[in-house]
C-alpha cells in the first residue's frame, strides 16, 4: 500500500509528518484475513520517485494499492509508467477521494497500466479485490471498482457502507516515526461530516455511497485504542482526525459526550484536539465541560470567511455572528480555537479582503494568507462556478481548476505569492528542523513558542496585505513606497530568522528583486485568475 511522494524531487525530510489513516486501515483489514501487507508512505519519508520506484520492484508484491491525492497524480503516472515499462507485472490499483471524484480521468489517462480503480472506502473491496488476484479469479467481478475494458470504461455497483466498528484498529506502521517527529498519535471516532459545505471534497467522496455521511465508531472501542496506543507506546496527546468529531443533533452530540466520559472514567491522561463546527457548540454549549473534562485543548473549526454572503456561497449553514459565540465560548472554557479560513476564494473583493483581515485581528487568529480555496475535481463550488461562467476547467493531473477573479484581487494575490514563493516558504524550508522542535511539545496547551512564531509570520503577511489593499484601492503608489514596504517586510523577517537560526540573506530572493516584482504585478495586473507559483508536473 503506496503513499506516492507529493514532489517528484521528495519532501523536505522534516516536513509536517501524519500518519497515512486512510492506508493503514486497509492494511489492518487485509491482515486480520491473513494478507501480508506493508505499508509505504513515500511523502512522509521524503522518498524521490525514483526511490518510490526502486522500492516497488525490490518488493515485486502481486498488489500495489496507491492511495491518490490530486497533488500527486503526477507522481502517480510517472512511477505506474516506469514500473511497466521495468517489467512489473502485478496488479496496480488506486483509491482515496481523488481516485473516486477523478476516476473517469485516471482511466482515460492511465488504464492502459493501472489495472482497477477503488471507488469510496476501500476496506472490503479491497479485501474482495486481493481475493481474487491471489486465488486467480476475475478480478473484474469485484463490487466497488472501476476499470477499463476495450477501450470502456467499467463501473461495477460498490458494496455497502464498511460497517466501521467491524474493523480492525488502524495498523501503526508509522506510529514510532511521526511521534518522533510531532509528539501526537492520530485518531479516528468517526467518518465524514453532515456537512454540506460546496468546496470540500471529502463532503463528495462520501456522497459516492449511500447511507448517512457521517458515522461515529462504538465509543467505548475509540477509547480502547486510545488506551491501547498509551500502555503500549505511552502515548498521551491526540489529534482526532475525523472531518467533524460531530455528528448532528443530538445523537451527534451524545457520541462525543461519550467519548469524553470514558475518558474522564478510565482517568487517563490526555491532551486532545479535534475538527468540529461552531454550531456544534452553540447547539449545546454544555458540551464543553465534557471536552475540557476528557483533556480537549485545541479545536479546529473552519470559519472560511467573515462575510456572511459568501459562507452562503460556500453552503456552511452558519452565519459569522453564529461562529463568534461558539468562538467566544470556548474561548471563555480555555479552550483554544485553530481556524480554517480561506481569505482568497471565488468571492473575494477588496472589501472582504480588508473585512476578513479586520476580523482576523480583531479575534487574534493566525492563519496563512497567501493561499487562495482550490478548486477539486467534483466539488459542488466546481459546478456553482461553471454556472456563473467562472470556471476555468482543468485535467486534475495538470491542476485545480481555476476560476475568473477581478484583476485588483488576482494582482493582490499574486503579490502575496510572491512574498510566500521568495521569502516564506524558503524560510521555512530550510528553519523546518527548528520549527518542528518549537512545535513539539507535551500538549497542544504547551505550544507558545510555536504560537509566537505563527503570529510573526502572520504579522508578515498581513502588513503586506494591508497595503497591497491601500495600493488597489488607492492607485496611490509608486516603486519607491513598494521598496520601503519590502523593506519594513525583511526587516521583520530578520526577526523571524533570528528566532529559527536562519541566517535569512542567504535563503530568500534580494530585496530589490522581490519590489519590482511585486511592483510590477500590481501596476500590470496581468492576471484574472488565482494563478499558483508552482510548476504542477515538476517542483
Amino acid at each position: 500500500m503506496v503513499l506516492p511522494p507529493l514532489y517528484q524531487t521528495g519532501r523536505e525530510p522534516e516536513y509536517n509528518p501524519k500518519e497515512p489513516m486512510g492506508l493503514m486501515y486497509l492494511a489492518a483489514s487485509l491482515r486480520s484475513k491473513g494478507k501480508r501487507v506493508e505499508i509505504f508512505d513515500a511523502d512522509v519519508e521524503a522518498k524521490t520517485l525514483e526511490q518510490t520506484i526502486q522500492r516497488i520492484l525490490g518488493k515485486n508484491p502481486p498488489l500495489v494499492g496507491f492511495s491518490v491525492l490530486q497533488r500527486a497524480l503526477p507522481s502517480l503516472e510517472i512511477t505506474v509508467n516506469a514500473l511497466r515499462e521495468r517489467g512489473y507485472s502485478g496488479h496496480i490499483t488506486c483509491g482515496g477521494i481523488t481516485a473516486t471524484l477523478s476516476f473517469h480521468h485516471i482511466l482515460e489517462r492511465l488504464g492502459d497500466k493501472i489495472n482497477s480503480v477503488v471507488l469510496g472506502e476501500g476496506e472490503n473491496t479491497i479485501a474482495c479485490l486481493a481475493e481474487k488476484i491471489l486465488t486467480g479469479q476475475d478480478w473484474r467481478s469485484t463490487p466497488g471498482i472501476a476499470y477499463l475494458k476495450d477501450h470502456t470504461q467499467v463501473v461495477n455497483k460498490s458494496i455497502d457502507s464498511v460497517d466501521i466498528d467491524a474493523l480492525p484498529f488502524a495498523a501503526r506502521d508509522y506510529l514510532e516515526y511521526c511521534l518522533g517527529k510531532t509528539n501526537y498519535a492520530t485518531i479516528m471516532g468517526s467518518r465524514g461530516c453532515y456537512g454540506i459545505c460546496s468546496f470540500c471534497s471529502n463532503y463528495s467522496f462520501e456522497n459516492f455511497r449511500e447511507g448517512p455521511r457521517w458515522r461515529g465508531r462504538n465509543p467505548i472501542s475509540v477509547v480502547d485504542e486510545m488506551q491501547e496506543l498509551f500502555e503500549t507506546y505511552r502515548v498521551t496527546v491526540f489529534k482526532f482526525n475525523d472531518p467533524n468529531i460531530f455528528g448532528s443533533g443530538l445523537k451527534g452530540r451524545q457520541h462525543v459526550v461519550q467519548i469524553c466520559q470514558e475518558i474522564e472514567r478510565r482517568r487517563l491522561p490526555f491532551h486532545l484536539m479535534g475538527f468540529c463546527r461552531g454550531n456544534d457548540i452553540t447547539g449545546d454549549p454544555s458540551i464543553v465541560r465534557y471536552l475540557k473534562a476528557a483533556g480537549f485543548e485545541r479545536l479546529l473549526i473552519g470559519v472560511e470567511s467573515s462575510d456572511d454572503e459568501i459562507l452562503r456561497k460556500f453552503c456552511k449553514g452558519e452565519t459569522i455572528g453564529q461562529m463568534e459565540e461558539a468562538l467566544d465560548i470556548l474561548e471563555r472554557e480555555g479552550i483554544s480555537v485553530v481556524v480554517g479560513f480561506m481569505i482568497f476564494n471565488p468571492y473575494t473583493t477588496l472589501e472582504t479582503l480588508k473585512k476578513d483581515l479586520a476580523f482576523l485581528k480583531k479575534r487574534g487568529y493566525c492563519p496563512t494568507l497567501s493561499k487562495a480555496l482550490r478548486v477539486f475535481d467534483g466539488t459542488p463550488i466546481q459546478a456553482l462556478l461553471e454556472a456563473e461562467g467562472r470556471l476555468i476547467k482543468q485535467n486534475p493531473f495538470e491542476g485545480y481548476h481555476e476560476y475568473v477573479m477581478p484583476a485588483d484581487v488576482a494582482a493582490i494575490y499574486a503579490s502575496m505569492k510572491s512574498l510566500f514563493t521568495n521569502c516564506l516558504d524558503r524560510i521555512r524550508a530550510v528553519g523546518q528542523g527548528k520549527i518542528w522542535d518549537i512545535k513539539k511539545a507535551p500538549s497542544f496547551r504547551d505550544r507558545q513558542d510555536f504560537n509566537n512564531l505563527a503570529e510573526a509570520f502572520f504579522g508578515v503577511e498581513s502588513f503586506l496585505l494591508e497595503n497591497l489593499i491601500d495600493w488597489s484601492k488607492t492607485g496611490d503608489f509608486n516603486l519607491d513606497k513598494v521598496r520601503e514596504t519590502v523593506r519594513e517586510v525583511y526587516e521583520m523577517l530578520r526577526g523571524i530568522g533570528k528566532a529559527i537560526s536562519v541566517d535569512i540573506d542567504e535563503v530568500i530572493s534580494p530585496q530589490e528583486e522581490v519590489a519590482k516584482e511585486i511592483y510590477t504585478l500590481m501596476k500590470e495586473k496581468p492576471w484574472n485568475t488565482f494563478r499558483e507559483e508552482y510548476r504542477w508536473n515538476l517542483d
